[in-house]
């Protein structure tokens, strides 16, 4: 991510800690301007702005974090740039 945007902004959402756990739900915003690697393949630079909500998952072993997980909404980032279009939902016709 920190290749492929510039001007990241961090903003915390939710932070729920548990024994052995730390989730933190954050917006990732920033201006896409790098080649950007997804589940979908490598997405060219487009310039555009991008809001992202992102879950990451602590592990904890010893007070020190031993594991990351990350979720991000890939989905939401492919559309916001233009890889990925919603088609209008196709209505059934009477039966």
């Amino acid at each position: 991510m920190q290749r492929a945007l510039t001007e990241l902004r961090i903003e915390l959402i939710d932070q729920i800690e548990v024994p052995g756990r730390i989730v933190i739900v954050f917006w990732q915003r920033g201006r896409h301007v790098g080649p950007l690697e997804t589940p979908l393949g490598v997405i060219s630079a487009t310039g555009r702005e991008i809001e992202i909500r992102v879950i990451d998952v602590l592990s904890l072993t010893d007070g020190r974090v031993s594991a990351v997980q990350v979720a991000p909404d890939n989905l939401a980032l492919a559309m916001q740039l233009g890889v990925v279009e919603l088609k209008p939902a196709v209505q059934a016709g009477p039966v």
